[in-house]
């Protein structure tokens, strides 16, 4: 096959990169539709799927969006690591603003709510990041879903984006360094690119929508074929013409019909379960909440579970999903807004993993009792206000360190 060319009047007439990344933003499909029988070979269930088609499905929608809120309800700060431990910087810290303000037209949770359904539904969110003059980062702005496209260059990546808010003034029209550019991807094969997940869940996704287009034919068409009529022989154009003529016109007043001809009258049984809706559309969430990381019963699939393993599985969910994504976010925040490496980002989801109120008043009375949590901190850790007097840590009169034996009085102790 002889390879195709353009002329330079051809090539001259081909819309540039910046009008190729508005027509696919415009455009109502993602950058990537993704037919299963690509993927997948000859496996194809006869739909496609892409980004945008993707969260028409209830389970996919109910996943992306849970990690999506989960994640941009935390809360953010900066801190530090001394001999002190971990402290907290002042929430007046320009980063630490920045990070509660990315822009003047997105408030915080927002925000990180479009980054992390970005980065969950494509596998990479983009974030300009706009420097006043002196270089320091005075907002973040989301691009526009798909839209962020790499190249490098001598070993440097460079980014042609396009943002969500074309009205930004001074936004990016040229490539922009990848100094200036958050970049959050899912998973990554190379450490170059991230991969799209809707590509590589595309069966799991494509057998949805296809249980869903065909559970629409089935009930569209009565839900199932309520019965038959028999005959012991053929009955001749005629004779059936007849029968049908006759048969409608008993039946139309939901009158009992009158059967002819020795017709007889044959009943079935037939219902969603049978013909395996049920079971499948059951499998089909837990394959989503598979490709999402998500105990189904959080998608309202609670078929195996039980009160017994629901919070430890909430708690799995935190340490094994959330933890990973915020982490992910953590570290690119540190590397292109902090640099130093001695002010660290932190998605605290401590609150998340706290258990029952029972589990709690056990875990914060030995605490407490044990001298490592003084009570006005366990008062902020359950969102109470600091009380004068409850600063000090407490210890148990007769533990000693080993070894030693406990001081006795002193003279001013008796006084």
């Amino acid at each position: 096959m002889a390879k195709k060319t353009h002329t330079r009047e051809q090539q001259a007439g081909r819309p540039g990169l910046l009008a190729r990344l508005r027509a696919l933003v415009v455009a109502p499909k993602s950058e990537v539709a993704v037919n299963a029988s690509k993927v997948y070979g000859s496996l194809d269930y006869g739909v496609d799927v892409d980004n945008y088609t993707a969260l028409k499905l209830n389970a996919y929608y109910a996943g992306v969006k849970l990690l999506a809120d989960n994640i941009a309800s935390l809360p953010k700060g900066l801190y530090t690591r001394g001999r002190d431990g971990k402290q907290p910087l002042p929430a007046n810290h320009h980063i630490n603003w920045l990070l509660h303000h990315p822009n003047d037209y997105t408030n915080s949770f927002d925000f990180w709510h479009i980054i992390v359904t970005h980065m969950v539904d494509w596998g990479k969110s983009v974030a300009w990041i706009q420097r006043d003059a002196a270089g320091r980062p005075i907002a973040l702005h989301q691009a526009a879903p798909g839209s962020a496209m790499a190249t490098y260059v001598k070993g440097r990546r460079y980014w042609q984006i396009m943002l969500a808010n074309q009205s930004v003034p001074d936004r990016p029209t040229t490539p922009v360094s990848d100094d200036d550019i958050l970049c959050f991807t899912l998973m990554s094969v190379d450490g170059i690119e991230g991969i799209n997940p809707v590509v590589y869940g595309a069966g799991a996704l494509n057998k949805a929508m296809a249980q869903e287009a065909f559970a629409a034919d089935f009930y569209r068409r009565g839900g199932n074929i309520r019965a038959v009529m028999e005959t012991d022989g053929s009955m001749g154009d005629e004779r059936y013409n007849k029968f049908v003529e006759h048969f409608n016109y008993s039946s139309r007043n939901f009158e009992t019909p009158l059967l002819e001809y020795g017709v007889k009258y044959k009943q079935l049984d037939s219902n969603p379960a049978v013909a395996a809706l049920i079971p499948s559309e059951t499998l089909s969430v837990q394959d989503i909440c598979r490709l999402l990381c998500i105990p189904p019963h959080m998608l309202a699939d609670l078929s195996h579970a039980t009160f017994s393993n629901i919070e430890h599985q909430d708690i799995q969910f935190v340490k094994y999903t959330l933890r990973p994504l915020c982490k992910r976010l953590e570290s690119e925040i540190e590397r292109k807004l902090l640099g130093s490496g001695e002010v660290h980002a932190d998605f605290n989801l401590q609150g998340l993993l706290r258990g029952d109120t029972a589990s709690r008043s056990a875990y914060y009375h030995n605490a407490i009792l044990d001298g490592y949590l003084s009570r006005n901190e366990v008062r902020e850790l359950e969102g109470y206000p600091r009380v004068d007097g409850l600063d000090d840590y407490l210890y148990p009169a007769n533990m000693a360190v080993v070894g030693q034996t406990p001081d006795t009085k002193t003279d001013e102790d008796n006084a």
